[in-house]
């Protein structure tokens, strides 16, 4: 069963003041367990254990002392299922040949780290105790700020090989308990070898594996975590990954940031604003501005068509073409800043592709319009809070590029019409991708679009359908 195993230790417990034939079969994994704790057991609890007199019971366990009810006997030691996933944890098993009976020793201690700050989501004035790759340590995070018995937490495994443990987490009072029960089919369907990264998970979990939106959230903050449960949604954390999955998920939710919750609600209103904007400039500024200098020039005020033409004149590349590799660059800078170390990471994906711009216009290779709205869309794209929508806005923004390229103006708003068609197509758990915005619901789309002073904040959104609409109590 361990042959291959070489980090595993199999070897008979010798001890010389009790019975031979009692002695157990020690089985424990090198690194994954506590080494005091092992050795503790073993050369003290363990010797004595076996030295008390057992009365011809085969099996020295039973009618042990309370000081010894640590161990938990496997009820079937032949189904080695259960005994591989407990040595593989970390944990001490004894097996007594006489007898046919198997303990497990708690004794886990795998690698892990303290809890720190976020990469993703940068804390101001919120708290900095991130989620760690530990998944007792990420359900205690969350526990910490719900001290709830109303908080349900059920454990699921993954991955044929991994054997991941993975948590689902829910208000049950508060959260739809069809939705809950959704999410929890959608885990027990998911088959796979091996669960490394909760990337896996999320396209196990959404309604479209090929949707190019986001359709499951990501967090790395437990804070952030305690307020979406609290809201009526559903948490998911997998084992080995800091970041926690989301769901339900909408636009109004990839656009928030957690640092929301600690701000002022009227510079929050202003933040939001600036990242539906941004979201808007990125997806479809190089597309318009193509469509129109391109195909539209009579639709351009005549000081500032003047200024493009002569800022154009002599260069071998014509506007579209420019344009799209001037946003490639950039892409490219970006992609190079985010394998770079992180002190020198964002330097390089804005201040280099600036540079490289204006040595360009130098060397008349580009205008300075074309770097312009290069550099407006790349930095529009930095406002966007989550990576995956980020991502999303990326490839789909060369899409509406290559339309206006080809089909002018008209190109532009099939293109507009088709991205909003199609994700008012999409779903995350029966709930629309456009919620609250299709279909609409005034209040919900108001306390999305905008941030509420705590007094008027008194309902949870409706598009979760949640059990209690109350935020504040039944008189609130």
């Amino acid at each position: 069963m361990f042959e291959h195993a070489g980090d595993v230790n199999i070897y008979p417990y010798l001890n010389e003041e009790g019975p031979h034939s009692l002695n157990p079969l020690v089985i424990y994994c090198d690194g994954m367990i506590d080494q005091a704790l092992l050795n503790d057991f073993l050369y003290i609890q363990l010797r004595k254990l076996l030295s008390e007199p057992t009365s011809g019971n085969p099996s020295p366990i039973s009618g042990l002392p309370l000081a010894h009810q640590n161990l938990n006997r496997i009820e079937d030691p032949h189904g080695l299922d259960h005994l591989v996933q407990q040595v593989m944890s970390g944990n001490l098993v004894l097996y007594f040949d006489r007898s046919r009976e198997a303990y497990v020793v708690q004794m886990a201690n795998p690698p892990q780290r303290t809890p720190s700050e976020s990469n993703t989501e940068i804390s101001i004035k919120g708290p900095r105790d991130g989620f760690t790759e530990s998944i007792e340590t990420n359900v205690a995070l969350v526990r910490k700020r719900l001290k709830t018995p109303e908080l349900a937490i059920r454990y699921f495994q993954i991955g044929q090989q991994s054997m991941t443990s993975v948590a689902l987490l829910s208000l049950i009072n508060i959260t739809n308990r069809d939705l809950v029960s959704e999410a929890a089919r959608r885990l027990q369907k998911v088959e796979i070898d091996g669960l490394i990264s909760s990337q896996q998970l999320e396209v196990g979990l959404s309604d479209s594996s090929y949707a190019m939106f986001p359709l499951v959230e990501y967090m790395g903050r437990p804070d952030y975590i305690a307020e979406c449960l609290l809201r009526g949604r559903f948490a998911i954390i997998v084992d080995g990954s800091p970041m926690v999955l989301v769901g339900p998920t909408n636009l109004m939710s990839l656009i928030k940031s957690p640092e929301d919750l600690h701000l002022p609600f009227y510079y929050v209103i202003l933040e939001r604003l600036l990242r539906m904007i941004g979201l808007t400039v990125a997806l479809f500024l190089p597309g318009f501005w193509v469509a129109l200098s391109a195909f539209n020039l009579d639709q351009i005020p005549f000081p500032l068509l003047a200024t493009v033409v002569v800022s154009r004149l002599g260069l071998p590349l014509s506007g579209p073409i420019d344009l799209v590799l001037m946003i490639g660059l950039f892409e490219l800078f970006r992609e190079a800043g985010m394998r770079l170390p992180k002190a020198v990471g964002q330097t390089v994906a804005v201040v280099g592709g600036l540079i490289v711009g204006e040595a360009a216009i130098s060397a008349g290779f580009t205008g300075p319009t074309t770097l312009v709205i290069s550099a407006v869309t790349a930095v529009s794209t930095f406002t966007l809070v989550n990576q995956s929508l980020s991502g999303a806005v990326t490839v789909i923004r060369f899409g509406v590029l290559f339309l206006s390229c080809m089909f002018g103006m008209l190109g532009f708003f099939l293109s507009m019409f088709g991205i909003a068609i199609y994700m008012s197509s999409l779903t995350s758990f029966g709930v629309p991708f456009l919620s609250p915005l299709s279909p609409i619901r005034f209040r919900d789309v108001l306390f999305s679009l905008f941030a509420s002073p705590l007094k008027l904040n008194k309902k949870r959104p409706k598009m979760y359908s949640p059990q209690d609409a109350n935020r504040q109590g039944e008189n609130s």
